[in-house]
């Protein structure tokens, strides 16, 4: 495996944020259909450009040797006026290339978000994950998070 190197996303990295972004749902339409509905509303560029020069957001993008994207990740910070957690993180996104998969290069985002969100005072991390996606469940279990809520759907 070639050397990764890990660096923060901008606004100029936005094309390889959004190829790896639209491979991510590509993963989440063969779980669940319903997932089309991210791309078929908003000028995804435009999201992800607005999204990169924000204030409380982080982007990286993982790079091999070759210069070749093979992951990104996604972070926010939300203010919670008037609660103990003045400060709440958000795991947004954690992607690795299928290819690229089970080389620790997931952990090495996930630990570089993870360093943002300390040094930014936050307390508290959330994340999202489909139910069916058993295999990342126990990976974010491992990694420390737990049950917190449960979300349910239905199609009408």
């Amino acid at each position: 495996m070639n050397k990764i190197s890990i660096k923060k996303a901008t606004k100029k990295d936005v094309n390889d944020i959004l190829e790896l972004a639209n491979l991510m749902l590509d993963f989440h339409h063969r779980i669940d259909p319903y997932y089309t509905i991210y791309s078929k509303y908003e000028d995804s560029k435009e999201f992800y450009r607005k999204q990169l020069g924000r204030k409380g957001v982080r982007f990286v993008l993982v790079v091999d040797s070759s210069g070749k994207n093979i992951g990104f990740g996604h972070a926010s910070i939300t203010s919670i006026p008037k609660t103990r957690a003045p400060k709440l993180g958000k795991l947004i996104a954690i992607f690795v290339k299928k290819k690229y998969r089970n080389k620790g290069i997931g952990s090495k985002i996930f630990r570089d978000l993870m360093q943002w969100l300390e040094k930014s005072n936050v307390k508290h991390v959330e994340l999202h994950v489909d139910s069916r996606n058993r295999k990342t469940i126990l990976l974010w279990k491992k990694l420390g998070f737990k049950d917190y809520q449960i979300n349910l759907r239905k199609d009408l």
